[in-house]
């Protein structure tokens, strides 16, 4: 092969790479996903500006699932949903973004916490 010929084959190469990045989505980060929690704590901090769940069983070494308090009436609304949950016996789905780590600003430990972005629960 010639030097021309080596740099269009290169030039290729760089292109496909570009496409299937583009393809695939840019960072391969984890995407917000629903879990399941059987809760079996709900505490609500005086210290911290945050509430949170302890689930009975871990996923991935994430255990409480966090919700800030700065907002008394989002907040409300949240421990309302936990506590009827914890109170039925029902399991709760949490939605959570496994890369967002941005809860330990509230206090949310970074290896087994992560904050709520929605939540809820079944029958």
């Amino acid at each position: 092969m010639n030097n021309d010929t080596l740099q269009r084959t290169a030039s290729r190469f760089a292109w496909v790479a570009l496409i299937i990045a583009g393809l695939t989505g840019s960072p391969a980060w984890a995407a917000p996903t629903d879990t399941y929690c059987t809760p079996n704590q709900v505490v609500v901090f005086t210290e911290a500006p945050r509430l949170h769940v302890r689930c009975d069983e871990s996923l991935g070494g994430i255990v409480y699932f966090a919700a800030s308090t700065t907002d008394a009436a989002q907040a409300g609304r949240v421990l309302s949903v936990i506590q009827t949950a914890l109170v039925a016996g029902r399991t709760l789905i949490v939605n959570y973004d496994p890369s967002d780590l941005s809860g330990a600003a509230i206090g949310c430990q970074t290896n087994d916490c992560r904050l709520i972005r929605r939540i809820g629960f079944g029958k």
